[in-house]
């Protein structure tokens, strides 16, 4: 599986200071992911796979707020996975979380979490039907997914007014003008934006049921699904 370089670059560096400036509704997005894994679970103990953890946020938010959740952070980039490290060695909860600085298909398939969460992370993967997959088969039968990603068909009368609207947001951020544009720079070539319709027909090929909406803003979509049951988990 091939995870998209930008990530190994040392711009990397910036991006846990920057991020909540270039997405709309960042923080909101991470507190209802975790408001609906919550609901999902029923408040059980949990083991949590976090695809994409570089950076920490997902992780800082779920260790701060579910004390008996034990977390698996994925991620391939270095720079990345050691912000992710340093924001949790500083809440002293490292006992809870276990990490793997490498690809999601190299880490152990056994289906033994709970829930797994991949956030702002499939539209740098290129075969994002293998992602997928891989996330299904390292979950139990009916365990929530929670997923967001940038949606929209880029040659779209929408996608182009949701990209006007996002310049707007980052100026009010108070960001220079490059930073937008070098996002939108990016669009297409190591960022791809995928409609929400072919994210469904992925997540239902994959083996994921019952997917719905709970995240948007702008070209920013959430949704949640379950691990559907196969005939083996019968066995």
């Amino acid at each position: 599986m091939k995870e998209n370089q930008h990530w190994h670059d040392p711009v990397a560096e910036s991006y846990a200071a920057t991020i909540a400036y270039k997405v709309p509704g960042y923080q909101l997005l991470h507190e209802l992911t975790i408001d609906v894994l919550e609901t999902e679970l029923k408040g059980a103990a949990s083991r949590i796979l976090t695809v994409g953890a570089g950076g920490g946020e997902e992780i800082i938010n779920m260790l701060q707020r579910k004390g008996d959740w034990l977390i698996t952070g994925v991620d391939p980039s270095p720079s990345m996975l050691d912000m992710a490290k340093q924001r949790v060695a500083q809440l002293e909860k490292e006992a809870r979380v276990t990490w793997h600085e490498a690809s999601l298909n190299t880490v152990s398939s056994d289906p033994v979490y709970d829930a797994a969460v991949s956030l702002l992370v499939i539209h740098f993967i290129e075969k994002r039907q293998l992602f997928l997959e891989e996330v299904a088969r390292r979950l139990q039968p009916d365990a929530p997914f929670m997923l967001a990603f940038i949606q929209g068909e880029m040659k779209s009368h929408a996608f182009q007014q949701e990209l006007h609207m996002l310049s707007l947001f980052m100026q009010r951020q108070g960001l220079e003008k490059e930073v937008f544009t070098s996002f939108k720079n990016r669009l297409g070539h190591t960022t791809h934006p995928v409609p929400e319709e072919e994210i469904k027909e992925h997540l239902i090929k994959a083996g994921f049921k019952d997917i719905r909406p709970y995240f948007q803003a702008g070209m920013i979509k959430g949704l949640v699904c379950k691990r559907g049951r196969r005939e083996a988990d019968e066995k």
